[in-house]
C-alpha cells in the first residue's frame, strides 16, 4: 500500500491485527523480563533474611530463658 493511500484510507486490517500482534509479543517479552527482575530481587531478599536470622540465633538462644520465665510468672 502506498503512503497517499495509507494516509487517506488507514490501514488494512490485515496489516493492523498483524501490527497488534507484534505489540503483545513485544508487552510480552517486557512482562517475562520483569517477573525475571522481580524474581530475582525476591530471591535476593529472602537471602538477606536468612542471612539475618542466622546472626540474630545467638541472642535469641539467651533470651529464650528469660522469656520462659517471665511467662511463667504472668500465668
Amino acid at each position: 500500500m502506498d503512503v497517499f493511500s495509507k494516509m487517506m484510507f488507514g490501514d488494512s486490517p490485515k496489516q493492523t491485527a498483524e501490527n497488534e500482534e507484534q505489540q503483545e509479543e513485544e508487552v510480552s517479552e517486557t512482562n517475562d523480563d520483569e517477573e525475571t527482575i522481580q524474581y530475582m530481587h525476591i530471591m535476593d531478599q529472602i537471602g538477606s533474611i536468612m542471612n539475618s536470622l542466622d546472626q540474630i540465633k545467638p541472642a535469641l538462644k539467651e533470651l529464650a530463658p528469660m522469656i520462659s520465665a517471665i511467662k511463667k510468672k504472668i500465668m
